[in-house]
């Protein structure tokens, strides 16, 4: 026998040896040492009850509504010719910045952030449309098409309005426009009494 032939048998008995341990050492560990708990048949006789007895059917009662929980009724899209959110910041505000943006577009909430940031900034009151809300979108699209100037008739989104008390359209700034933008837009369109 030569040297090599040695060499590999002994490093294939190992090998053996390994795999024949690892093998049995698995086999006992995998046998669990505790009893398998049986489970005890019904008795007849209460199996036969079990079968006989009807399904309860439950009758589910509506809670009733108490005073204080009335459902809230909904709000108008538009009041007197005027889209709500607009109507509600021009009631508070003598300058109100309107954001007219679609939700899922980046730019549209980019818009959004920044007109808000620029009302903030300039004390204007802020309201905004989505452009989903087909009742509201019509009112302002009504409202501004009473505007004198041709190129404010058509709306687009992302936009920023700048409207002026009663419900006079000052500005309106189609795509993205910055907070700085805005706030200088709202410092134009305010009275002179109430400027910084």
């Amino acid at each position: 026998m030569n040297e090599r032939f040695r060499i590999y048998a002994a490093v294939a008995l190992t090998g053996l040896v390994i795999l024949g341990g690892g093998f049995l050492f698995l086999s006992r560990g995998s046998a669990s040492s505790a009893a398998v708990h049986q489970i005890k048949p019904l008795h007849p006789r209460a199996k036969a009850k079990v079968a006989l007895a009807p399904p309860k059917v439950g009758v589910a009662m509506a809670p009733r509504k108490s005073k204080a929980q009335k459902t809230p009724s909904r709000r108008p899209a538009s009041i007197a010719g005027v889209p709500t959110p607009l109507a509600d910041a021009l009631k508070r505000h003598s300058v109100v910045v309107l954001a007219l943006v679609s939700p899922k577009s980046t730019v549209d909430s980019l818009t959004l952030a920044e007109a808000k940031a620029g009302a903030a900034v300039a004390h204007a009151g802020f309201a905004t449309i989505d452009v989903r809300n087909n009742a509201q979108v019509q009112a302002l699209s009504a409202l501004v098409s009473s505007s004198a100037d041709p190129q404010n008739r058509l709306l687009d989104a992302p936009a920023v309005l700048i409207f002026q008390r009663p419900r006079t359209l000052y500005i309106r700034v189609n795509g993205y426009v910055d907070a700085d933008t805005v706030e200088q837009a709202v410092v134009n369109a305010a009275p002179l009494s109430t400027t910084r």
